[in-house]
């Protein structure tokens, strides 16, 4: 045995050794690895049916995603940062897209709020003079009612992230040398809201979970000195990825949130992964409001730029 572990350990000790290559010499070419691709989910599909189905083409609902943070406030010691990310509402963003609804940006307005403070302070220009209404202005001006509103706004957090939900497996061992295989899941869950903006009023509200299943094949071997314990673990992982499963459940989720504001007929169902067909009843807890017919006032013509002094 003890001439077993001084075979691993030599090894080791080769393979983390090599050649330094020569003083001033070229740079090696960098490892590109697999092409980068288009992040897909199995509920891609489904929300591109939805894309073409006539009752979001003539939907003109607008949508906001604003936060889904992290509530489970667990980390990984040993790793750096979190299990899951801080905030996952891109995610949901981009799933939106792919069902062809109209959105505007409530994550990051940092861009835009500058440069509306830049414009009012009348030091933000696009390049060249600007005519509105026949009249020659050297700024960008603010025009009423050019930032487009939201009518749904949706937020959420992630709420749950259990480890080993189910686990099964078997190990064997003789004289200390041993091999096995276990299986192992864990379950992250969130929960998402849609509300109305113009009353504040919940249009739905909805639990998800995804479960991430995981495979372990190991060999190992132990051998005590003392009073320490040495593991040699030679063998693969295969997990189902975590953020992974994150997305394909925000994927369902928008699935969901739109077929229910737009009034969708369920056509589109059959599309989604086996399982998820049967979708379950969100119940509204109130209807969306309807947006209020306004009545244009009539004002003078430079009443559509606000200009401060300088």
């Amino acid at each position: 045995m003890r001439g077993l572990l001084s075979s691993v350990a030599l090894v080791g000790a080769m393979a983390s050794c090599g050649p330094l290559p020569p003083e001033q010499s070229l740079p090696r070419a960098s490892y590109n690895g697999p092409i980068p691709v288009v992040a897909a989910t199995p509920a891609d599909a489904a929300l591109a049916c939805l894309s073409r189905s006539p009752e979001v083409r003539r939907d003109g609902t607008v949508f906001a995603v604003h936060q889904i943070g992290d509530l489970t406030q667990k980390i990984a010691v040993d790793e750096t940062g979190g299990y899951v990310p801080r905030d996952v509402a891109g995610m949901l963003v981009t799933a939106l897209s792919r069902a062809g609804v109209s959105q505007v940006n409530r994550i990051n307005t940092t861009v835009t709020e500058f440069e509306i403070a830049r414009a009012r302070e009348q030091i933000l220009g696009d390049g060249g003079p600007v005519f509105v209404e026949g009249e020659q202005l050297p700024y960008r001006p603010l025009e009423r009612g050019a930032l487009r509103g939201s009518d749904v706004v949706i937020d959420g957090s992630i709420t749950q992230l259990d480890f080993n939900t189910y686990s099964s497996g078997g190990q064997i061992s003789l004289f200390g040398a041993g091999a096995g295989r276990r299986t192992f899941a864990l379950t992250v869950g969130a929960d998402v809201r849609v509300t109305d903006t113009r009353s504040t009023e919940l249009v739905m509200a909805q639990a998800y979970s995804k479960q991430a299943v995981g495979v372990e094949v190991f060999g190992s071997v132990f051998r005590f000195f003392d009073d320490e314990l040495f593991d040699v673990n030679i063998g693969r992982e295969s997990q189902e990825g975590l953020h992974a499963g994150l997305r394909w459940m925000l994927a369902e989720a928008a699935y969901d949130i739109v077929a229910r504001v737009t009034g969708h007929d369920g056509s589109c169902d059959a599309l989604l992964p086996p399982g998820a067909a049967a979708r379950p009843v969100a119940v509204p807890v109130a209807a969306p409001v309807a947006a209020p017919v306004v009545v244009p006032v009539v004002e003078p013509a430079s009443a559509a730029i606000v200009v401060e002094p300088a």
